[in-house]
């Protein structure tokens, strides 16, 4: 077997391994979420939670599910993040906590209603980095004419730095939570992001909707933004062939899944969360396999 010949089969091999320990993970993380979900469904007819997740189980399980991300408890996952059109979102005093919790520092240096400086260091450096938000700079971004910056513009404007501040230094603690409900609330971020020329038949067919899952009153399909969406998550993923793609969201909706058509809408957000999590873990860099290179018998 030449070198060329080793190197194709091991390849073959770890992309195997490494699809193996994807499913492998998903399958943890599905059976995190419906515990989530238990949880959430219990809590969210009670006065203990916010407003906004009273009766909206799915919405408190996605809540739940991001705040375990970053170590936090079920009850503190729905006070630290606000549902902002079916998604959660940190609030910026979220991002600083989640920051400072991993070592990194965050201070507010100065503080009115016409200026905010926030200096942040990511821990083991020496450089300190300022955000600095006035309501000039409001202003120019058409922020001030919004109720929010109307009633307090001091609050703002140091949410504004935080939450700028926390992402130069610490992206890789609040992956996948880019932006603040301070930001959302002002329209950032908002929109779905330029998306890539898709594959849309890679998962949708021709297939009638199934009829509802059990226990469920009426079947709502997942919008078509979402569906986009979660096209463009699979294209970042080790998923390539359809077939593997409706196993993994079978797999975390916990029913069958023949369609892209089949999928309910919060069923939807479910797998947007799913895949989101699975390429933010794929993204972690891990230790390099020491690259062995057999040498080719040229003796025989």
């Amino acid at each position: 077997m030449t070198e060329l010949a080793i190197r194709d089969d091991r390849s073959a091999v770890a992309l195997v391994d490494s699809r193996d320990q994807s499913i492998a993970r998903l399958a943890d993380w599905a059976q995190a979420a419906d515990a989530a979900y238990k949880v959430a469904d219990k809590l969210c007819d009670t006065q203990f939670v916010p407003v906004s997740y009273r009766k909206k189980p799915y919405e408190a399980t996605a809540a739940i599910l991001a705040g375990a991300e970053v170590g936090l408890s079920p009850m503190a996952s729905l006070r630290a993040f606000d549902n902002i059109q079916g998604t959660p979102a940190p609030k910026a005093i979220t991002l600083r906590a989640i920051v400072q919790a991993q070592g990194h520092e965050v201070r507010i240096e100065e503080s009115s209603d016409t200026r905010a400086v926030v200096a942040v260091r990511r821990r083991g450096s020496d450089e300190w980095q300022r955000s600095v938000w006035t309501i000039d700079r409001a202003r120019k971004m058409g922020l001030t004419t919004k109720d929010q910056w109307k009633n307090q513009p001091a609050a703002m404007l140091i949410a504004r730095a935080t939450s700028e501040g926390c992402r130069w230094i610490a992206a890789d603690a609040i992956m996948g939570m880019p932006y603040s409900v301070e930001e959302l609330r002002d329209g950032d971020g908002v929109e779905e992001p330029p998306q890539r020329m898709l594959t849309v038949a890679d998962i949708v067919d021709a297939a009638p909707v199934s009829a509802p899952p059990a226990g469920m009153d009426a079947f709502e399909p997942m919008p078509t933004n979402r569906q986009k969406r979660m096209f463009a998550l699979f294209n970042d993923t080790v998923f390539r062939e359809r077939d593997e793609r409706l196993a993994f969201i079978s797999e975390v909706v916990g029913r069958e899944i023949g369609s892209s058509k089949d999928i309910e809408a919060a069923e939807g957000g479910r797998v947007i969360a799913a895949l989101e999590n699975h390429i933010a873990e794929q993204s972690q860099p891990a230790a390099d396999d020491e690259d062995i290179a057999l040498p080719m018998d040229v003796t025989a």
